[in-house]
């Protein structure tokens, strides 16, 4: 439980519970235990290395481990969290963001590894950034109410195996000169979902149990997308034809009139997925799972 100050009833938060240096990496553990919080923001900002986020300990907002190479990266692990009221805001951090104009040949800041698991009892609003690196977003059975996740040059993996227990209102990502690949999206229960591509390859995949009619727009310049969407999903898709793009449709849709095309079970009054595609120079796929 949080026993607030009087001030302004301001709660400040940053533990450090361990440093360990062994087989030449840098080694460090933080946890944030839950207390009255009804709802969490969270920022998470990080330059370079390899992003694992998950499911954790429900009594905790966030158990958190950073792992860096021989030398020492502690002052790249930053991590602070404030309580005012009911609501908490968590800021996870790479400060030295100098490292940004590193030879690509340098390894060593591909080498360190961020890892958050996050609590499955609390809201959260969830803010994340990856400059150049990797990421693996396990996002299941987490109370997403809101997500924005902005990649760079990076490789992406997000999924969504159980459902998010409450609606998230909306999702957006942006990903640039990258590789983005997202499973079980209509677990996420979202009801907004914004989708940009630059120049890479993505996979979108809108698996999962969709309780409610949803929106989603995807956004695509150069790059190329495949969009797998289950047969028993009812779907209403818009797309306008281009002379610059490449569009591949998969049977089961009928096309009503320019640029809008529906499966069979779209008139069943089920919840439906509207999904609107629009693409410059780069190629889409919508396949039927």
């Amino acid at each position: 439980m949080n026993h607030l100050p009087a001030y302004g009833h301001l709660l400040v938060v940053l533990l450090l519970l361990g440093t360990v240096s062994t087989s030449g990496q840098e080694r460090r553990h933080k946890e944030i235990p839950l207390g009255d919080e009804r709802e969490i923001s969270v920022i998470i900002d990080v330059s370079f290395g390899t992003v694992l986020i998950g499911p954790g300990p429900a009594d905790k907002i966030l158990v958190a481990d950073f792992a860096a190479p021989g030398r020492d990266e502690s002052d790249d692990f930053h991590i602070s969290y404030t309580s005012r009221g009911d609501r908490g805001e968590l800021v996870v951090r790479s400060k030295d963001r100098s490292r940004f104009w590193r030879k690509s040949d340098d390894r060593e800041s591909d080498n360190r590894i961020w890892t958050l698991r996050f609590s499955e009892d609390v809201p959260m609003d969830f803010r994340i950034e990856l400059g150049a690196g990797k990421g693996e977003f396990d996002l299941s059975g987490l109370r997403i109410r809101t997500l924005k996740v902005s990649s760079g040059a990076s490789s992406v993996e997000m999924s969504c195996d159980r459902p998010n227990p409450i609606t998230a209102e909306s999702i957006v990502i942006e990903s640039g000169v990258s590789k983005f690949t997202a499973t079980n999206l209509a677990n996420t229960n979202f009801r907004r979902l914004k989708f940009s591509g630059g120049v890479g390859a993505y996979k979108l995949d809108f698996g999962g149990k969709l309780l409610r009619s949803a929106d989603a727009k995807v956004e695509v310049g150069l790059g190329a997308i495949t969009i797998n969407i289950p047969r028993e999903t009812p779907v209403e898709l818009f797309y306008d034809d281009s002379w610059f793009s490449s569009f591949d449709l998969a049977d089961g849709f009928t096309k009503q009139r320019g640029g809008v095309y529906t499966t069979e079970n779209s008139l069943l009054g089920e919840p439906i997925l509207s999904i609107h595609i629009e693409s410059g120079l780069g190629s889409v796929k919508v396949r039927r799972r």
